[in-house]
C-alpha cells in the first residue's frame, strides 16, 4: 500500500488538481536543510507558472540562492527514495532467480525427488513477485518524471550567470532593453550575482513593457518614428510624409 500511496501522490494530474482547488497554496517550515528545501522548491516550480516562481525566487538572500545552487552541483539529478531505487532491482534478482529454477526443473522433469512440486511452485512465485515489483518500480519511475525535469529547471534558476549557464547570452540581448538594465543593476548592487532567476524577471520587465507599448495609439508611434532629430543636439524637426506621387 505505501507504493500504491506514493504512486497516486506523486501523479501530476491528482497533485495539480490538489494543489489549484487552494490556489497553490502549500505554506511550509523555511528552516529546511538543503535538501528539502531544493525539493519544496522543485515541487512549487512545477505547480506555479514561470513568473510565480521567479517572483518567489528572486526574494531570496544571496546566502540562500547561493545554498541551493551548491545543493543543484551536489545532486544535478533527483534522488528518488530507497525504496524505489531498491524495487527494479529486487524485481530483476527474484524474476531471474525464479527463472532459473523453473528452467533447470523443466530439465529435470522426470525426477521423482520429494518435494518436486513445491519447489516449482516457490520458483513461479518468485517469478511473479518479481516482475510486480519491477512494475511497481517502473510505474513509480515515470509517475516522478516531471519532478525530474522541474528539479533541472530549479538547478537553472538558482545558477550563477556565469560562463557555463545557458541563458547567459540570453541575458545579455535583455540588458538592451532600458528597464532590464535598471533591474540588471539594482541587483548587482543590492543582492550580489545575477542568476537565471533574474533572466526570467528581467524577461518578463521586458515582455510588460513591449506589451505597454502596444496600447499606444497609432498616430502618436507615427508622430514618434517620423521624428528625426537635428545634428548637434538641436531641437527636433518633424520629417514631412509625402504621397504616392511625390506630393507632401
Amino acid at each position: 500500500m505505501g507504493f500504491i500511496n506514493q504512486i497516486i501522490q506523486g501523479s501530476l494530474l491528482s497533485h495539480e488538481r490538489l494543489m489549484e482547488a487552494r490556489e497553490h497554496y502549500s505554506p511550509t517550515d523555511r528552516a529546511l536543510p538543503p535538501a528539502q528545501a531544493f525539493d519544496r522548491w522543485t515541487q512549487r516550480i512545477l505547480i506555479q507558472s514561470e513568473l510565480g516562481s521567479a517572483r518567489e525566487i528572486a526574494g531570496l538572500t544571496d546566502e540562500e540562492l547561493s545554498a541551493m545552487e551548491a545543493e543543484f552541483v551536489r545532486c544535478p539529478k533527483r534522488p528518488g527514495s530507497s525504496r524505489t531505487r531498491s524495487t527494479v532491482p529486487t524485481g530483476l534478482a527474484l524474476a531471474a532467480i525464479g527463472a532459473v529454477a523453473l528452467a533447470m526443473q523443466a530439465l529435470f522433469r522426470d525426477s521423482s525427488t520429494a518435494g518436486y512440486l513445491a519447489v516449482q511452485m516457490a520458483s513461479g512465485a518468485c517469478v511473479l513477485v518479481g516482475l510486480v515489483l519491477l512494475a511497481i518500480g517502473v510505474v513509480s519511475a515515470f509517475s516522478t518524471l516531471h519532478l525530474e525535469l522541474s528539479h533541472g529547471t530549479a538547478g537553472l534558476y538558482f545558477g550563477r550567470l556565469d560562463e557555463e549557464h545557458p541563458w547567459l547570452f540570453k541575458t545579455m540581448n535583455l540588458t538592451r532593453h532600458p528597464a532590464a538594465e535598471e533591474y540588471r543593476q539594482r541587483v548587482l548592487r543590492e543582492r550580489g550575482w545575477l542568476r537565471g532567476v533574474d533572466y526570467m524577471i528581467m524577461r518578463e520587465t521586458v515582455r510588460v513593457q513591449d506589451a505597454a507599448d502596444l496600447t499606444l495609439s497609432a498616430r502618436l508611434v507615427a508622430e514618434r518614428i517620423q521624428l528625426l532629430p537635428a545634428p548637434g543636439g538641436g531641437p527636433i524637426h518633424k520629417a514631412r510624409l509625402t504621397n504616392e506621387r511625390g506630393g507632401t
